[in-house]
């Protein structure tokens, strides 16, 4: 074996001149990184809280309440039936759900914005009303064979509202309701092909994942499992209880902020649920609000068995959407609906 004379100077010299000269590519700069628990530059804030809320959130005293017989009757009913609820939740996106479609991401988002408005100007509507009607409709782009444009997007997103209104409220939106809605475009012929044509394309299989169905069985199990983490229940520790229902009121502020913009499609429902109710219990901790001990620990928890991933992406998503603030359609119908909680 012959090794190369390395003290030969002059021949290397000789070498490197007759060898090109190859540049180094500069490394490309990092990325910042988003630190998503920076939360001093929001656009928009979901915690609104009124007196009696602002008061419950500030105070330390675990006995300052006293609950009804009613309420603490809710309370075991909730206990009970906390043991029929399914193991798992079901996950379910709808990523590309206007991919084969000629309809703008804006005119969905402003779609679900007056979506909101309309389901938070009836007393009637139930929260989960909103949240299915916007299952329906991305399932039901998903599955349309043929393609929709920007104009017939209204009258599918009032079906889609009506066929949800239907399914959930105890009085629904009715066929002149919808006439209303519609500033007299469509009647009751049109809106009932409309129907008809959605329900065929879902195999009149109305009842699907959404988010508010997601949202309130993470809430329920995460009061189900406080109570049992500090070993106490409504009857000796009522103020948690308040804490809890102005926890779940705040973040479904947020749910409802988030998801009606199309980028969300790409997470699972759980994930943006989870993280709504993860990033308002951060939000309050930030703001010195007296939250209840170990609750993000037990919401881990929950995480953790129902296999709810990608929740640091979703933070992170969430966080941007807030920085960013709300749109023009958002300030449009969001600040005059008074959600019911």
């Amino acid at each position: 074996m012959q090794f190369l004379d390395i003290t030969n100077l002059e021949k290397n010299l000789q070498n490197q001149k007759g060898k090109s000269v190859v540049e180094v590519p500069k490394s490309p700069k990092k990325k910042i990184q988003i630190n998503y628990l920076d939360m001093s530059n929001f656009k928009f804030d979901w915690i609104c809280l009124d007196e009696e809320e602002f008061e419950v959130m500030n105070q330390n005293n675990i006995k300052s309440y006293t609950f009804t017989i009613q309420e603490q009757f809710l309370w075991f009913q909730n206990q009970h039936t906390h043991f029929s609820y399914p193991l798992k939740v079901e996950h379910k996106n709808f990523t590309e759900s206007l991919k084969k479609h000629k309809i703008d991401e804006y005119k969905r988002h402003s779609l679900l914005c007056w979506m909101g408005y309309v389901m938070g100007s009836y007393e009637s509507a139930s929260n989960e009303t909103y949240f299915l009607a916007i299952s329906i409709l991305d399932k039901f782009l998903q599955l349309y064979p043929f393609v929709l444009t920007n104009q017939e997007l209204l009258a599918i997103g009032l079906c889609c509202l009506a066929l949800a209104s239907k399914h959930k409220d105890v009085f629904p939106l009715t066929s002149q309701q919808l006439i209303q809605l519609s500033s007299d475009k469509m009647d009751e012929i049109m809106l009932t092909k409309c129907q008809f044509t959605i329900l065929d394309t879902l195999q009149f299989q109305v009842e699907v994942p959404n988010y508010f169905q997601i949202f309130d069985y993470i809430m329920r199990d995460l009061e189900y499992r406080y109570y049992k983490h500090i070993s106490s229940d409504i009857v000796q520790n009522s103020l948690v209880s308040r804490q809890l229902k102005v926890i779940y009121k705040c973040s479904l502020h947020l749910l409802r902020f988030v998801s009606q913009y199309y980028d969300s499609t790409i997470f699972y429902q759980g994930a943006i649920s989870y993280g709504s109710i993860c990033y308002t219990i951060k939000r309050m901790e930030l703001l010195k609000f007296s939250v209840p001990i170990d609750l993000i620990k037990v919401l881990s928890q929950i995480q953790t068995d129902q296999e709810i991933n990608n929740t640091e992406i979703v933070l992170k998503y969430i966080y941007r959407l807030c920085q960013n603030g709300m749109s023009e359609k958002q300030q449009e119908f969001f600040r005059q609906t008074l959600f019911q909680y």
